[in-house]
């Protein structure tokens, strides 16, 4: 994202800092960094392809507020500004929807909003193509229905949405919570009643089933503030002796995910351009476990296991492409997070170290290996089977 947009030759030595605007400037994701009154401070290359047919986009225009729809009246931002609030939280708000202005290259993106902790009211805005609510042209798009749908982001730390607003507070790591994010993790079947009871009650505890029926018809209730015209729930319906999520009204972003490396790994080799734009969009939606915030839920190990070896899996060949294509920069990120996802496996660091020293990045391979040697002898006892010599 460097504003003079040059690009280093593979022989170079990077900082750490040159390598971070390369790789922000590579993103699939549009990305804008306004200052506290608005003013453009820079773009990356895909924030240019996305909506320099719409905006201006060069340093000093005001365009954020614009691009997002704060305080349009008669919308959910009505009065509000959303970098505004981003300042004053000091965190990442949750995903906003946003319908992109004419010109822009698609219509629906979701937004990630999050003010630099030292950048003096700088705030950087992440837009990226809305998989939850697709382009128009998508077939079977839950965002032009007069239905009511429900997002549930469950990659990193829970967010539930209903439309724009989102449904947080202290249910969430309650019992009704729980029993969301159980059907979430059992989302293609139904899960009965008694289930629910052994997996989310405690042993010694004799509940019945109206305990789960009373919990059901609270979670109901914070999913559907305004309460379901009729009775059954619009996203969690009753089955025979259960209840499962409503899939045609409730999109689940690991559902997304998966979508996305499952078709890009499919079409790698064949089709690498598209492969390298699906995985990276896929694991970009990665943004922790699976229910990062219920780490000790035994019930949810298989699926936090399953996706985890799926995002590796499509980091591996990410990895491949981008070094077949000479994107070495890119695949030196790739291969960084990669080892971040699996910080024990050898052969993904040792295919780092390689790629950082083809590079000549030599003191930040010597930090790397070191991290590693003393990681594995201290959890394991083990020693390194290889030196960097080798790998030069």
């Amino acid at each position: 994202m460097s504003r003079q947009g040059q690009d280093a030759s593979d022989g170079q030595a990077f900082t750490d800092a040159e390598l971070a605007l390369q790789v922000v400037d590579r993103s699939p994701a549009a990305v804008i960094v306004q200052d506290a009154r608005g003013r453009v401070v820079a773009v990356n290359r895909a924030a240019v392809q996305m909506l320099g047919g719409a905006v201006r986009l060069e340093p000093g225009a005001r365009v954020g507020c614009g691009v997002l729809g704060c305080r349009s009246p008669g919308t959910r931002l009505d009065g509000v500004c959303v970098h505004e609030l981003a300042l004053a939280r000091g965190e990442p708000l949750p995903p906003l929807r946003v319908e992109l202005p004419a010109g822009a290259e698609f219509d629906v993106a979701s937004a990630t909003i999050v003010a630099l902790p030292l950048g003096d009211g700088l705030v950087v805005t992440e837009l990226r193509r809305d998989f939850g609510h697709a382009a128009r042209e998508r077939g079977g798009s839950p965002t032009w229905s007069a239905e009511p749908q429900l997002r549930v982001f469950v990659l990193g730390r829970t967010c539930v949405m209903n439309g724009d607003e989102v449904l947080d507070g202290r249910w969430i790591n309650n019992r009704a919570g729980h029993i969301l994010k159980l059907l979430v993790a059992e989302r293609h079947r139904s899960v009965y009643s008694d289930e629910i009871i052994s997996v989310l009650w405690p042993p010694d505890s004799s509940p019945d089933t109206r305990g789960v029926r009373y919990f059901v018809h609270e979670l109901r209730d914070q999913l559907e503030p305004g309460g379901a015209a009729d009775p059954p729930s619009s996203f969690v319906v009753a089955t025979r002796g259960g209840y499962a999520l409503d899939r045609q009204r409730v999109w689940v972003d690991a559902d997304a995910f998966e979508r996305l490396v499952t078709e890009g790994c499919a079409v790698a080799g064949a089709d690498d351009e598209r492969a390298r734009a699906l995985i990276r969009d896929g694991v970009a939606m990665y943004r922790g476990d699976f229910l990062a915030d219920e780490p000790y839920a035994e019930w949810a190990l298989p699926e936090r296991d399953r996706l985890r070896d799926l995002a590796a899996g499509a980091l591996r060949i990410l990895a491949e492409i981008e070094t077949r294509g000479g994107d070495l920069a890119g695949a030196t990120a790739t291969l960084t997070r990669l080892t971040e996802l699996e910080p024990f496996d050898i052969d993904v660091h040792r295919e780092l170290f390689a790629l950082l020293l083809r590079r000549g990045r030599r003191s930040e391979t010597l930090r790397r290996y070191e991290t590693l040697r003393r990681r594995m002898l201290s959890t394991f006892d083990e020693r390194l089977d290889f030196s960097l010599s080798q790998l030069s």
